[in-house]
């Protein structure tokens, strides 16, 4: 009867669409009384049949993932031994995945399992298969099932006596012990542990959350009874579905996405190398698993309870909140001394057998409702999943950002957040702790602009360039931060060159772009939500790591004036030691030139070690000792093969890196730095701009208070971009992606291990020649007028290309003064605005577009952009080529001209037509041949281009009838590699073949630039031109007029921003919309939303976007 009642419970629920959500759904159900029954099943099995919108389904039925988390039913697990005799605590139970395919796995992975069970004394008592009811889902479901295998055991002898916990954290052990093996043999792929616990068990897969409880036997059997249940259904955004990441996991269910995860990752190695052990992360784990793996270490190695591992792991908002009473503020505080963030969207449930509870992100991202009844206590993702009886229910409510909500059997009481903190901050004296083992800055003794040292052996400009800093950096870049303590707005990029196609400029961080946050983990507003967030950092050894005695050093933010640098310097109850980051540049000789910083930068790293490994809590690197024979170490190489070094020797968390560099001149410069591992940045270059530029000693320290601020706010937004609330989360976390940065090469791997690079670029080679470069350049600069100017902002002759440059502005309005060539043979030219909007201005037909041809006008513009772009290149685009044909090509100066008209430099692919290369797998020579029109001549012909063009390097050439035979000793050589990356051109197709040109252009769109962005006329011109053509317009975020709708001028794409700006039912109902664009983190401007100044504002933007005149428009992120 209970078996029927569950399955038809799915009938009775009312699904609709309308109501839908598409997010994870998590809940808990508990008996305040710890009695098990039956009940708390058909409950769950209840409150899982009324989320189906929050569990992800594909077009086959086939659910993203759901289960469920219970404890162990000493009543059914006597019945499935046969042990009347079972009682609860004596014995535990592992579920594990087996492939479905196991017919010569099985016996691999149960002795796998029973082999490292008989190590740890665990005596099996029963192996068992999870039966499961297939009638419940349908046949391509069945197919996406992994089998659960089952083993029941007991306690060691040895621990006949020991309490549960000292038998959770034995079992625990032996479960990381099969892991172990199990996750590094490629034979065992597929097997996952579930659980083992003598607590608490896990059944869950691929299924839907309706079909769980049905599914699995054991749950409806009515003998199963159970007074804790913690569920999860899933819903696959970033990731596909797999069954292995379906919830809940051994402790805990997450609703959410932790934007630290890498960072994360990162710590949590480097504190397993700090304890001589090692991390396992499975193929394929999610955040979640590793928030779950991560609590598991936190509660059976660190001796912490689940409810402080979850509060400490992730803190409220503590830092700016000043309700919190100063002993609940001084145990957050503490716990921020030693304990990793996991940042973003989390609605968490967790439970260890004992204490079952809720716990919700510090901003509150995700939906916690609450319902306590006289037996029961129950938090799930949305109200009303349980249909308790009104006159049972004592208290309803939600979880607020940063709250908690949990009950513990042991003492038979719930705790709601003000009891949990007043609790957990009365067991041990933390402001007492916090001052044995913190201190902040401003407590330190003062220190004034004019005490500091400013004797240097180069002038200020000087330094200014061998720092890497241009002209523009203090225009554009560094003054206004210092005038006003805002960035510099900008109107649109300044379309500079690519750094894989320019060396001009100098300095790493331009080799590094942010990621930022998409989808459902959004970024974060670093405005509105400024509260929930903080700059804070805590200088020197975690209290835990560490093995001597020590105390941090809290600094309110990770970027430093010199004053404050020379306070830390000062102070003596945090040890520091500064270290030089410098080397000796050899302009004449590249390669001396490379070993030299080759060999500074492992002397550093060693010297970095040292330090750490005798105690000391601060290491500051810096480059202030320029000289005319000293250059400064790239800061960016430097911080990061530092930080390295310390992760790869398990210290990590002995000491804290400041970088004092002049290289920092951008609030870029500085992320990236504080990105790739120091915990504070000194712009020295700053101070040197300030003391040259304004007078008195008040008007420098406003100035820097000024860049202190500006930079502030910067780091918050960049920081919002991926979702992040803590700088400590964001440091060291690696938040980039290689902006044509060579990571893979052997001599940058070590150093960017994390970062991935898809297309090459720049190697150790170039970064060690520009460095060098600009110190030269730095010698021959006398005054402020002799610092380069690169034309990065505002195109020079003689600067960087730009895609938008002069030569295309100029030639552009050179294109747009030609009369137009298409007229309707009906109608007469007319400039009159009737004419314009009402002759012979709609959509052409397909026999217009298709007789179209390419203008005069727009074939010089063509022109002069190659010409240009050939001495300039500014795009990708302008050093690519058609595939070279040499299939007519029959003497050595016709492969001249066609092959040698490839550049070899840089990361190619060569496309040859009528030339095929393959490499001997006996000798390992390459074979050249051709594919047509074969003959001696050509031949010999082709083996005299290639003798003559690589005549400086070393290999054997062979000629045959049929082909050449060549062998490189070299496998770098420039000849090896030419030869490696030629590939076979397709033949050209006959025009014939070609789509039409209106079904060409039917696929293609405009820009999505705004009104706002663009003026009125030259918005509607786009849009009007581009439906001309048959292709489609995109208004952008900023709505257009509704004047526009339902003519030639409106936008075919309406962009629908989380800005909202210009958005009503009208825009929306346009005739003319063929597309509805939904902009989710502000994909057109990375994380941060449109930003549109004052002056710009005027009154028409602000009636159609809803604002007011002169009042600067952000999007939200």
């Amino acid at each position: 009867m209970i078996k029927n009642s569950l399955k038809n419970h799915t009938a009775q629920m009312l699904y609709d669409a309308d109501l839908s959500q598409d997010s994870c759904g998590v809940g808990f159900i508990t008996r305040k009384d710890s009695q098990q029954t039956h009940d708390v099943l058909i409950k769950a099995h209840q409150a899982l049949c009324t989320i189906p919108h929050r569990g992800g389904m594909n077009a086959e039925g086939i659910g993203d993932g759901a289960g469920v988390n219970i404890d162990l039913s000493v009543k059914f697990f006597r019945k499935v031994t046969g042990l009347n005799t079972l009682e609860k605590g004596q014995f535990a139970v592992a579920n594990f995945f087996f492939p479905e395919d196991h017919s010569h796995y099985d016996s691999h992975a149960t002795k796998l399992v029973e082999s490292h069970l008989k190590t740890f004394d665990l005596p099996i008592i029963n192996w068992r298969d999870v039966p499961v009811d297939n009638s419940i889902i349908n046949s391509a479901s069945c197919k996406a099932q992994l089998p659960i295998k089952q083993v029941i055991f007991g306690r060691p002898e040895a621990l006949h006596a020991a309490t549960q916990d000292e038998f959770e954290k034995h079992i625990q052990a032996a479960l990381l012990s099969i892991e172990a093996e199990a996750y590094t043999h490629d034979e065992l792929e597929g097997f996952y542990p579930l659980s083992m616990s003598s607590q608490t068990q896990v059944y869950k897969g691929r299924l839907n959350s309706f079909e769980v409880i049905p599914y699995f036997i054991d749950l409806y059997d009515v003998d199963h009874e159970i007074c804790s249940l913690f569920f999860h259904t899933r819903f696959s955004t970033n990731t596909a579905p797999a069954t292995m990441m379906a919830q809940p996991f051994r402790y805990m269910a997450h609703n959410g996405e932790l934007n630290t995860d890498k960072k994360n990752r990162l710590s949590e190695n480097a504190i397993a190398r700090q304890n001589n052990s090692e991390v396992i992360f499975p193929n394929g784990q999610s955040d979640s698993g590793r928030l779950d793996q991560t609590l598991t270490r936190r509660i059976n190695e660190d001796n912490l309870d689940i409810v402080t591992a979850i509060l400490a792991m992730m803190p409220p908002a503590w830092e700016n909140d000043s309700t919190l009473s100063p002993e609940v503020r001084a145990m957050l505080e503490y716990f921020s001394l030693y304990e990793e963030k996991n940042d973003g969207p989390a609605a968490i449930i967790f439970n260890d057998g004992v204490r079952i509870g809720a716990r919700l992100d510090r901003l509150g991202l995700r939906p916690l409702r609450s319902v306590e009844t006289k037996e029961y206590l129950s938090v799930m993702s949305e109200a009303g999943q349980i249909d308790f009886p009104a006159h049972e229910v004592l208290k309803r409510g939600r979880i607020e950002a940063g709250g908690m909500l949990y009950f513990d059997h042991h003492k038979g009481q719930a705790y709601n957040n003000h009891q949990v903190m007043d609790r957990l901050a009365k067991e041990q004296d933390y402001i007492s702790l916090l001052k044995e083992n913190a201190i902040h800055i401003a407590d330190l003794e003062k220190v004034g602009i004019s005490e500091l040292n400013n004797d240097l052996s180069l002038n200020i400009d000087q330094r200014h360039t061998a720092y890497s800093l241009n002209q523009e950096s203090f225009k554009f870049l560094l003054d206004p931060i210092l005038n006003n303590g805002l960035e510099k707005v900008s109107a649109m990029g300044y379309g500079i060159t690519p750094n894989a196609l320019s060396s001009a400029e100098g300095g790493m961080s331009r080799y590094f772009s942010q990621r930022f946050a998409q989808v459902t983990n959004p970024p974060l507003d670093s405005l509105r939500e400024s509260d929930g967030m903080t700059l804070r950092v805590a200088l020197g050894a975690k209290p835990t790591f560490s093995a001597h005695e020590s105390k941090q050093l809290i600094i309110d933010s990770p970027v430093l004036q010199r004053t404050q640098l020379e306070q830390i310097r000062r102070q003596n109850t945090v040890s520091h030691i500064t270290l030089d980051a410098l080397y000796t540049p050899d302009i004449n000789n590249a390669d001396n030139n490379e070993q030299q910083l080759e060999s500074a930068v492992q002397d550093v790293c060693l010297a970095v070690e040292k330090a750490a490994k005798t105690n000391t809590g601060i290491i500051i690197l810096t480059d202030v000792n320029i000289s005319q024979d000293k250059a400064p170490i790239p800061a960016l190489l430097m911080i990061a093969a530092a930080n390295q070094h310390l992760v790869t020797l398990g210290l990590r968390f002995n000491s804290s890196i400041i970088a004092e560099t002049g290289q920092a001149a951008s609030p870029h410069d500085i992320a990236t730095l504080l990105g790739f591992g120091a915990s504070a940045i000194c712009p020295v270059s700053i101070h040197n701009r300030v003391i040259t530029h304004y007078d008195s000693e008040q008007a420098q320290q406003n100035a820097l208070n000024n860049f202190q601020k500006g930079v502030a706010k910067s780091l918050m937004k960049t920081m919002g971009k991926f979702g992040l609330c803590t700088a400590e989360s964001y440091i060291g976390g690696e938040f980039f992606e290689s902006n044509y940065l060579d990571t893979e090469e052997p001599r940058l791997q070590p150093y960017f291990p994390n970062i991935h690079s898809s297309v090459g670029g720049v190697r150790y080679a170039d970064i060690a020649a520009s460095a060098t470069e600009w110190h030269h350049k730095a010698l021959t600069v006398e005054q402020e007028a002799d610092i380069p100017f690169l034309g990065l902002f505002k195109e020079r002759q003689d600067g960087a290309g730009h895609t938008f440059g002069n030569t295309a502005v100029r030639e552009y309005i050179k294109m747009t003064d030609e009369a137009i060539l298409y007229i309707p043979q009906q109608q007469s030219q007319s400039a009159s605005d009737i004419a314009y909007l009402d002759f012979g201005y709609e959509k052409r037909s397909p026999e217009q577009i298709d007789s179209f041809g390419v203008t005069p006008a727009y074939r010089s513009f063509v022109k002069g952009l190659y010409q240009e772009r050939d001495s300039r290149p500014a795009a990708l685009r302008d050093v690519t080529a058609l595939p070279v044909d040499i299939r007519a090509a029959d003497h050595c100066e016709a492969f001249d001209k066609l092959l040698g008209s490839q550049n070899l430099q840089g990361n190619n692919n060569f496309l040859i037509l009528g030339l095929q290369v393959e490499v001997s797998h006996a000798t390992g020579e390459f074979v050249l041949s051709f594919t047509e029109n074969s003959s001696t001549q050509r031949i010999e012909a082709l083996a005299e281009h290639l003798n003559k063009r690589f005549a400086d390097e070393d290999f054997e050439l062979a000629i045959t009838a049929d082909n050449i035979c060549i062998k490189i000793s070299d496998t770098d050589s420039l000849f090896n590699n030419y030869l490696n990356t030629i590939k076979i051109a397709r033949a050209p197709i006959d025009l014939n073949e070609v789509q039409a040109a209106h079904e060409i252009t039917a696929a293609l769109a405009s820009g999505a630039m705004s009104h706002g962005a663009l003026l009125a006329e030259a918005h509607e011109a786009v849009a009007q031109g581009t439906n001309i053509a048959g292709a489609l317009s995109n208004s952008g975020e900023g709505g257009e007029h509704s004047s526009r709708f339902n003519t030639i001028r409106s936008s075919k794409i309406k962009q629908f921003a989380s800005g909202r700006f210009g958005v009503w039912a009208g825009y929306l109902a346009d005739p003319n919309i063929e597309e509805i664009e939904i902009k989710i983190a502000q994909g057109a401007k990375p994380g941060e939303g449109g930003q549109l100044p004052a002056a710009k504002v005027s009154v028409e933007i602000a009636s159609l976007r809803g604002g007011t005149p002169r009042v600067e428009l952000v999007s939200p992120p």
